[in-house]
């Protein structure tokens, strides 16, 4: 019986490790994006990404701003020049899901402040949700915890002292046809 055992978890072993050298020229083709490259995981890098070094695609890039318009205009504050800024638009239904998320913006990062605007459908109420990517690695860096170890920073500017997730009446606001300007602080 012990000998049964023996063989079969052999047996096992040896299935696994060919099914791992099978896999590993699959998993060769899963390249990360390095400084330079012409096209990352997720196709070609845009004439931003190439000027900064960062992985940007052309779907990342904010809308022009134009004062008046129903947009929101944001202005995301304490950054510094490394990595880039990510925002994220969300109406009420499923806020800070990514069910919920109805746009997202990123945008290399300058020293003090960096101006995001966002085109949208209608007017209503909505929030964003942004943080720096100091690393530009596309991902916020988080703690044990699951605080962020990255800038970052909620519509409205709540102060939330507990480790949780701000809520919709803390981050959503109103924007009215003419569109609104809101400033973004992130904090540590």
């Amino acid at each position: 019986m012990k000998a049964n055992l023996t063989r079969r978890f052999l047996t096992s072993l040896t299935t696994l490790s060919c099914l791992a050298l099978l896999a590993a020229p699959a998993m060769a083709d899963d390249e990360d994006y390095e400084p330079g490259d012409l096209k990352g995981p997720k196709g070609p890098i845009s004439a931003v990404g190439l000027e900064y070094g960062l992985e940007l695609y052309d779907t990342d890039k904010a809308d022009n701003c134009v004062p008046g318009a129903l947009q929101i205009r944001a202005t995301v504050t304490n950054v510094t020049k490394v990595g880039m800024v990510k925002v994220e638009l969300f109406g009420e239904n499923d806020f800070m899901k990514k069910s919920g998320k109805l746009r997202r913006i990123r945008v290399p990062a300058e020293d003090g402040s960096v101006k995001i605007c966002i085109n949208l459908p209608a007017p209503g109420e909505y929030a964003l949700v942004g943080y720096h990517d100091e690393n530009g690695d596309r991902r916020l860096k988080k703690a044990w915890n699951f605080k962020p170890k990255e800038p970052y920073g909620v519509s409205n500017n709540p102060k939330i002292d507990s480790i949780r997730l701000p809520k919709w009446s803390e981050a959503g606001f109103q924007v009215p046809m003419s569109g609104a300007d809101i400033t973004l602080e992130l904090m540590d």
